[in-house]
């Protein structure tokens, strides 16, 4: 009881924390000319001319050659209406899913499988790195909490799973309806689809409690949360978008190969070395 105590005021303290901070993290970035231009958000399909858009066709491709038919293809595409910003999202989620190998097979870190963080990544591109941070921090601490006021409940696991879910959904809803106010009023600019995917984490945290100790599944949850912090970083960074947007031929084969070399790895995992160092050095 203690230990899920502490551990709730402390995401609770930190949610506030960085719901205070948020003001740091603008929606939108003032040019040297005054005008302000909104951040682009690739999660959200778009057809009109943004900054991906401008990018794509800065890029001359030429005559259709063997080794830019995905080139010609991607404009093709975009002419007949396809969203640039999926595109890319295409092309940067096996770059996130070779992080998370990476992070498994070499550092050694454990987390919630490998889609959870990746979708999760995507969740934070969607809402900004400290508003998602802030948002799972709720839902988690909200999850936890209704999770001991629920135990007792003699139900199946199922329902008893779906009010936790429904509590979690009420709270939330609170939170949009007084996030008009103060420092949340961050907030308001959180869709569905994120809120979801928050709510997914809490429920896989709920369920890797069945079978771990509290202690462990909050180590798994945080872990999961810092490689998706650091997926977010990568994915939103301008440099690594535009190199996978104008050169998809030479990207998909470099994910691919360095996902060949991540399982060649047969080493000790970089925390067993740390683990078990002393035992090395002899």
């Amino acid at each position: 009881m203690k230990n899920w105590f502490i551990s709730f005021v402390i995401l609770i303290v930190s949610g506030l924390f960085f719901g205070s901070e948020i003001r740091a993290e603008e929606p939108s970035l003032a040019t040297s000319s005054g005008v302000v231009e909104q951040v682009l958000d690739l999660t959200v399909p778009k057809v009109r001319v943004d900054r991906m858009t401008t990018i794509l066709n800065t890029q001359e491709v030429g005559a259709v050659l063997p080794f830019n038919l995905l080139k010609v293809a991607i404009r093709s595409a975009v002419e007949l209406g396809v969203s640039v910003n999926t595109m890319v999202l295409l092309f940067l989620f096996p770059l996130v899913a070779s992080l998370v190998a990476f992070s498994r097979q070499v550092i050694g870190l454990n987390g919630f499988g490998m889609i959870t963080p990746s979708l999760l990544a995507i969740a934070f591109l969607s809402t900004g790195g400290l508003v998602g941070i802030a948002m799972l921090v709720f839902v988690v601490g909200v999850a936890i909490l209704s999770k001991s006021v629920i135990k007792k409940v003699r139900i199946p696991y199922l329902p008893k799973l779906a009010i936790l879910l429904w509590m979690v959904s009420v709270a939330v809803l609170g939170l949009m309806l007084v996030s008009g106010f103060g420092s949340l009023r961050n907030f308001l600019s959180v869709g569905i689809f994120p809120i979801i995917l928050f709510m997914s984490v809490a429920e896989t945290f709920i369920e890797a409690q069945i079978t771990r100790s509290f202690n462990s599944s909050l180590t798994m949850l945080l872990e999961t949360v810092a490689l998706a912090f650091v997926s977010y970083k990568i994915m939103s960074s301008h440099f690594i978008q535009s190199v996978a947007l104008l050169n998809p031929e030479i990207w998909l084969i470099l994910v691919l190969v360095i996902n060949l070399l991540i399982g060649r790895y047969k080493g000790l995992r970089l925390l067993e070395v740390w683990r078990f160092r002393k035992i090395i050095s002899r």
